[in-house]
């Protein structure tokens, strides 16, 4: 197994359970784990956790709790996440203790042969797990300095002043809700005409709104058109549909989606095919070469760490079973901005497309007693249904826990549940949960 993240080492560690000699590869021991561990989704969510409590203090007031001056210390958050990311990967540790870990840059050889560090090593099956990379920006180049990732971000021991983030998808909007709530002033400009691009336009609409009414400056339809760097700081042009803008930032944060990491893996050698650097693969995420097989952000499925895991059990399924599987079709999106952004199934534009009969149901929790305890009743949920047969066909929501709450859609289409069925169940009171089961009724 090339890559110890999240597919990689599930992978692996399931493999081994099946009795196989596994091997996995990861550039050092700092890596394992992978992205989303060390330089992604659990930092990142440790850092809008944190940024959660500070974010309710003039509520607690409110409530009678005596708050006084809260601030964030961002030093003492990146200590803290740096203990987390240690004692993960140490469960990773042990959960592969099974398999073989060998640190090193990996490559092929030929179909059956990778060499790591001038060392080959043959094997008779291999899964490419080895993720993906920072895209970069046409203009804005990383340098650490003043143009930053994601990765550069959990570094900071100190905030700005001020911030531009670049790119307006689940990445951006989440740290544009960091920063904001820590007291620094963001812009945020996306290229698209909405935010969060792969959600349906109301759901981007609304966060567009809370995000604005949080301080947030969103600029959308929006290019980077030149930039300037001075000793501590960076001038950056917008170019907006109503104007050119020109303005100084502490720095700018570059988050326009992730590549495969493939470039380095020689795979021609093994005969591997590729499109714009994703391997191609079947539906039993088998390669060209029928022995090896790609799983995770190398692969033109949704690049997502738990579609990742599904994928892992696929493949160890397949190189230990008689019967082969297949991945999951219906896959949660989320985003841990505030106010958060769920969605899972089909959208309106993909049944539109289809030509799909289907009714859309809203329910705004504003009349919801548990969001407004929350401190925060802003967001709806939205079922797509399909007009014939009363069948849930895909879901959206917008607020608060919202990427806990989307699992009830989830297992309704997996169910093959219809509105009827969800309105005779019966939900607790008062939960944020019994929204969905007051639109039906």
């Amino acid at each position: 197994v090339i890559g110890a993240g999240p597919g990689g080492y599930e992978c692996a560690s399931v493999l081994a359970k099946e009795g196989k000699n596994v091997c996995i590869i990861e550039k050092n021991e700092m890596q394992l784990g992978g992205t989303c561990l060390n330089e992604g989704c659990v930092p990142a969510k440790q850092y809008l956790e944190t940024a959660s409590y500070l974010a309710k203090s003039s509520y607690a007031q409110s409530c009678g709790i005596d708050v006084k001056e809260p601030h964030l210390d961002i030093s003492l958050l990146k200590k803290k996440k740096d203990e987390l990311t240690q004692q993960l990967r140490s469960g990773i540790q042990t959960k592969l203790k099974k398999v073989q870990i060998i640190f090193g840059d990996a490559s092929f050889k030929d179909e059956n042969t990778l060499l790591v560090a001038n060392e080959e090593i043959l094997f008779d099956h291999c899964v490419i797990a080895t993720g993906s990379i920072h895209r970069p920006h046409p203009t804005l180049e990383v340098d650490g300095n003043l143009i930053l990732s994601s990765k550069e971000i959990f570094e900071l021991q100190t905030l700005p002043h001020k911030i531009l983030i670049v790119g307006g998808g689940a990445i951006g909007c989440e740290f544009a809700t960091f920063f904001n709530t820590a007291g620094v002033e963001v812009v945020l400009a996306e290229f698209t005409p909405t935010l969060v691009p792969n959600e349906d336009k109301d759901v981007a609409q609304t966060l567009e709104r809370e995000l604005k009414k949080k301080g947030i400056r969103v600029h959308v339809n929006t290019n980077v058109t030149n930039h300037i760097k001075n000793q501590n700081s960076i001038a950056i042009t917008l170019q907006t549909p109503k104007e050119e803008l020109q303005e100084e930032f502490d720095f700018v944060l570059v988050s326009i989606g992730r590549m495969p990491n493939t470039c380095t893996l020689n795979l021609n050698n093994a005969k591997i095919q590729t499109q714009k650097d994703f391997i191609l693969t079947n539906k039993h995420l088998q390669t060209s070469n029928p022995h090896i097989y790609a799983i995770g952000d190398v692969i033109k499925t949704p690049a997502l760490a738990h579609m990742a895991y599904n994928e892992a059990l696929t493949v160890a399924n397949n190189l230990t079973k008689e019967t082969l599987h297949v991945s999951a079709v219906n896959v949660p999106f989320v985003t841990f901005c505030q106010p958060q952004v769920a969605s899972v199934g089909k959208n309106e534009k993909t049944l539109t497309q289809e030509g799909r009969e289907f009714i859309v149901k809203k329910h705004f929790y504003k009349s919801s007693a548990k969001a407004k305890i929350k401190g925060d009743d802003s967001g709806f949920i939205k079922l797509l249904v399909d007009k014939n047969s009363d069948e849930i066909l895909g879901g959206s929501m917008v607020g608060n826990e919202v990427t806990e709450l989307i699992h009830q859609i989830l297992i309704a289409i997996n169910a093959k549940l219809t509105c009827k069925d969800l309105a005779k169940m019966v939900f607790a009171h008062p939960t944020l949960s019994e929204s969905l089961w007051e639109m039906l009724n």
